[in-house]
């Protein structure tokens, strides 16, 4: 099993886990919106909305704004996710390319099956 990583290479090892844990954090916090978007009740509203508009076009303008609203939440909140998401599976593919996975925001060597031994890539000694 390999136990050390290129020395010269100790920065762009840095700067990518650096740029894999902002974008783990951005994908976690957009899920989090997402999650709050589609329990957000705002869709409630809009129904009830739409049954006043039978009589009224302001209603029916409100319930159309509310429901947009609603799934422009939705959509947005999804999209940063997948953006982020896409953003990890590349730099996941940088790090397998130079023999390290990464389990959740923790790195480790591909031959270690057990992940018994975790990497700081910011330690000296992990560099030769």
């Amino acid at each position: 099993m390999q136990s050390h990583l290129a020395a010269n290479l100790k920065s762009d090892f840095q700067q990518h886990y650096r740029r894999f844990e902002e974008h783990y954090d951005q994908g976690n916090s957009a899920n989090q919106e997402l999650k709050q978007a589609k329990a957000s009740r705002v869709w409630m509203i809009a129904v009830l909305a739409l049954l006043f508009s039978m009589s009224s076009d302001f209603f029916l303008g409100a319930a159309a704004a509310m429901f947009g609203v609603y799934f422009y939440r939705i959509v947005s909140a999804y999209m940063q996710r997948a953006q982020s998401e896409d953003a990890m599976e590349e730099i996941e593919r940088w790090f397998s390319a130079k023999g390290l996975m990464l389990q959740d925001k923790t790195p480790f060597f591909k031959g270690d099956d057990q992940l018994e031994n975790p990497l700081n890539l910011f330690e000296d000694r992990v560099y030769q």
